[in-house]
C-alpha cells in the first residue's frame, strides 16, 4: 500500500469516524500472536516479571508504558471499590496515604506469566492503534462508556504514558485549558476533539521504525491492517487446507453470522449510499481531514493558502459547470492534473455534491 495514501487514514472523516478502514480484528489477532511470542521468549527461564523488567520488556517502549498505565488504572479501580459512606476518602490525609501506598506498590510489581499476557495483549493493541490510527485511539479514550463525564486532569495524567503521536493530545488539552474546563460530557468532549482535529496542522509521526520493530517479531502487513476484510491474516492455511493447530482462529472461534447481522450490514450499506448521494451546502465544511491532507499534498504541493483560495472560489460558484470550468482551465490544462488521480476524483465528487444538478 502506498505510504502517502496511508496517512489519509490517520484522522477519520466526520462520516467515517464510526466506520474506520483500519481493521480492529486484525489488530486484535496480531496483538495476541505478538504477545504470545514475546511472552514465551521472556518466560523461558522466569516465572514472573518485575516493574523494572516491564520498563525494558519490549523494544517498542510505548508497549511497556501502556502496560504500566493499565496497572495504574487497575489500582485506581481497586481503590475506588474501597469507598464507603463512613469514611472521608477525599481528605488530604487519606489521599496522601493512598499516594504513598501506590508508590510502595509500584516498587513491588511482580506478575506471573498467565496474568501478564492479557496486559501485554491490550498494551500491544493500544500501541498499534496509537501509531497507525491516532484519531481512533484518542476518540476511544475520550468516549469511554465507563464514565459519564471526562475529567480533564485525568486525561492530563495520560500524557506521561504517551510517547507516540502525543501532539494531538497536547493540542486537545490546550484547547480544554484555554476554555477553563475541568470536566465535560462525552458528547462535548468528542465535539471539541473533532474541532481540534480539524484545526490541527500537525501530522502523525512516521511509522516506518515501528513497523520494522513489530515485523521483527511477527510480520505486520499494512495492506491487511488497513483492509476491511474480517479474515485473520496472521496465520494462513497450510498446504493440506487445514489451519495451523496453533492458529488464533482455533482458540477464538468466530461467531456465526445471523440473519440479523446480514440485515444490519445491508442497512449500513444503504445508509452509506444515501449519504454519498446527499447534496452539501458548503464544500469546505464537508472536506474531511483525510481529504484536506491529500488535497494539499497531492494537488497543491503543500500550499495551504492556495488550497483554501480554490475551495472558497469553488464553494461560491453559481453552478457545477462554472466550478468545473475553473478547475479544468487553471489546473487540468495549466498544471496538468491527472483526471484519473484519486485526489482529483475526490474533489470532483465534492463539486458534484455541492452542485447536484445534472
Amino acid at each position: 500500500m502506498d505510504e502517502d495514501f496511508i496517512w489519509a487514514y490517520f484522522y477519520s472523516s466526520k462520516f467515517n469516524k464510526m466506520e474506520s478502514n483500519i481493521n480492529h480484528q486484525v489488530i486484535r489477532s496480531y496483538s495476541r500472536e505478538f504477545s504470545e511470542k514475546l511472552s514465551e521468549e521472556f518466560f523461558k527461564n522466569k516465572t514472573s516479571i518485575s516493574g523494572d523488567e516491564i520498563l525494558t520488556f519490549s523494544k517498542i517502549r510505548q508497549i511497556n508504558l501502556f502496560i504500566l498505565r493499565i496497572l495504574f488504572e487497575q489500582w485506581k479501580s481497586e481503590f475506588a471499590r474501597l469507598r464507603s459512606p463512613y469514611f472521608d476518602y477525599e481528605s488530604e490525609e487519606v489521599q496522601k496515604a493512598a499516594r504513598a501506598y501506590m508508590n510502595v506498590l509500584s516498587r513491588n510489581i511482580l506478575i506471573k506469566k498467565d496474568d501478564f499476557l492479557p496486559l501485554l495483549e491490550e498494551a500491544t493493541y493500544e500501541t498499534i492503534l496509537l501509531i497507525f490510527s491516532p484519531y481512533e485511539f484518542y476518540l476511544r479514550e475520550i468516549s469511554r462508556t465507563d464514565r459519564e463525564q471526562l475529567s480533564v486532569p485525568e486525561l492530563g495524567e495520560m500524557k506521561k504514558y504517551i510517547k507516540v503521536n502525543n501532539l494531538l493530545l497536547q493540542a486537545y488539552l490546550d484547547r480544554l485549558d484555554s476554555n477553563g474546563m475541568l470536566t465535560l460530557t462525552r458528547e462535548d468532549a468528542v465535539k471539541i476533539f473533532d474541532e481540534v482535529c480539524e484545526d490541527t496542522k500537525d501530522t502523525p509521526e512516521e511509522f516506518d521504525e515501528y513497523l520494522i520493530q513489530f515485523s521483527n517479531v511477527i510480520p505486520l502487513d499494512l495492506d491487511v491492517l488497513y483492509s476491511s476484510t474480517e479474515e485473520n491474516p496472521v496465520r494462513k492455511e497450510n498446504e493440506e487446507g487445514e489451519e495451523d493447530t496453533k492458529s488464533l482462529n482455533e482458540k477464538f472461534k468466530r461467531k456465526k453470522r445471523t440473519l440479523l447481522d446480514a440485515l444490519s450490514n445491508v442497512k449500513k450499506e444503504v445508509l452509506v449510499e444515501i449519504h454519498e448521494k446527499q447534496p452539501i451546502e458548503d464544500i469546505k465544511k464537508s472536506i474531511t481531514l483525510n481529504q484536506r491532507f491529500m488535497f494539499e499534498k497531492e494537488l497543491f504541493n503543500g500550499d495551504k493558502d492556495e488550497f483554501n483560495m480554490v475551495i472558497d472560489y469553488l464553494n461560491n460558484c453559481e453552478s457545477r459547470a462554472e466550478a468545473m470550468d475553473f478547475i479544468h482551465e487553471n489546473y487540468v490544462n495549466k498544471k496538468g492534473w491527472d483526471l484519473e488521480k484519486t485526489e482529483v476524483a475526490e474533489l470532483f465528487r465534492l463539486i458534484e455534491k455541492r452542485f447536484p444538478e445534472a
